[in-house]
């Protein structure tokens, strides 16, 4: 018998999901309890509300491993590359996280049941991260999701339903804290420690004084601000939402222009080399803007012994943000010290994966210390 086989031996199958719902990618890390093999499940932001008319036009083929429908109720949503293709659907970074959470983890939910092929009765544990700020909306949103298994999700390929044994709520950023301090060496409980969660939605600052958390605040100023200053300031046809920007502003922050120069919608070399002249001017100016804006953020918070930056548009300000706390003699540590196993790392995320891995493993741990399990090493060999 394989771990997977293990797992499901019994009639019915513990799936355990840890959900991060980011503004540029919707990551899950899913477990089969309590020997499966960890898996990361991830799908574009993207989400569409439609009608029954306009699912009619929709396949099972339609559906893949980075889009899907579900049917909650009388409600249907289209997830992924194809609510953008199909029906113009947006990351709705306007939104709270919360709004489209319910649909967003029944997508999530039907991947992971389609890769493990499960076919059995579900016992459902489900984890999520929110801003500090949406946390009181998770009462509503077990209730929501309770009553959504139990009457049964619409997908591509059948009703989907599972009874929901757990739903867990963590603010953003405390598995990463969590994880720091099961080091003996890092004096976790003797320190104030600050995080900066640097995602593409939002930024979210915890202070953490001695081992208990006395501040957290959340602000718009994600990788979305600066994304949006670039595009009005150059003014030259960009879209934000050309999911190559991104990355493009990114290589282009390191000193490679080349995919700023490839977004250039202009139809000949001049003007190819006029748009890249300016994208040359205009996006320090946007570094400087966002980094003087975070910094002005934080600064009033608190004195630290150190602070832990993460998120993957944390490399976007790298320099800035080393600068301002090299000058305050405030240490860094880079993503906490996480390291998201290479072997899992399927999707290619590198530091993006740091909290919802990290928030998967207290989850877990804290799921075997209720089951009574003595676990020897979260990925197994």
């Amino acid at each position: 018998m394989t771990q997977g086989d293990k797992s499901r031996s019994g009639n019915t199958i513990k799936l355990v999901m840890s959900c991060d719902l980011g503004g540029s990618c919707n990551k899950s890390i899913v477990h089969i309890y309590p020997d499966g093999t960890p898996k990361i499940m991830v799908m574009s932001p993207e989400v569409a509300e439609v009608g029954k008319i306009a699912m009619a036009q929709l396949r099972e083929q339609q559906a893949n491993f980075n889009s899907t429908w579900v049917g909650i109720g009388e409600e249907y949503y289209v997830l992924g590359s194809l609510a953008k293709n199909q029906f113009a659907g947006t990351a709705a970074l306007r939104e709270l996280k919360y709004h489209y959470a319910l649909p967003k983890i029944a997508g999530l939910l039907w991947k992971a049941c389609r890769h493990y092929n499960i076919d059995r009765p579900v016992d459902l544990f489900v984890q999520l991260l929110l801003p500090p700020g949406e946390l009181n909306d998770a009462q509503n949103l077990l209730k929501e999701l309770s009553s959504a298994l139990k009457q049964g999700i619409n997908t591509p390929s059948g009703k989907l339903k599972a009874k929901l044994r757990r739903f867990d709520v963590s603010p953003e950023g405390v598995g990463i804290l969590q994880y720091r301090s099961r080091n003996v060496n890092v004096k976790y409980f003797e320190k104030v420690i600050g995080l900066l969660m640097l995602g593409y939605r939002n930024a979210t600052y915890i202070v953490v004084d001695q081992g208990s958390l006395v501040k957290a605040e959340t602000t718009d100023l994600g990788m979305n601000w600066a994304v949006e200053q670039f595009v009005e300031r150059t003014a030259v046809g960009l879209s934000k939402d050309n999911s190559h920007l991104v990355t493009a502003m990114l290589s282009a922050s390191q000193g490679n222009w080349d995919g700023l120069r490839r977004l250039s919608r202009k139809s000949n070399e001049l003007g190819v080399a006029a748009d890249l002249k300016l994208f040359q001017q205009v996006l320090p100016e946007v570094r400087d803007a966002y980094c003087r804006a975070l910094v002005q953020w934080i600064r009033k918070i608190a004195i630290l012994d150190e602070i832990l930056i993460c998120g993957g548009t944390a490399e976007f300000v790298r320099t800035e943000l080393t600068e301002h706390f090299q000058n305050e003699d405030i240490p860094i540590v880079w993503n906490g010290n996480v390291e998201f196993p290479k072997r899992l790392d399927t999707q290619g995320l590198n530091e993006r994966a740091a909290d919802v891995w990290t928030s998967f493993i207290t989850y877990i741990l804290m799921l075997d210390e209720n089951f009574g399990y003595e676990r020897k090493r979260i990925v197994p060999e």
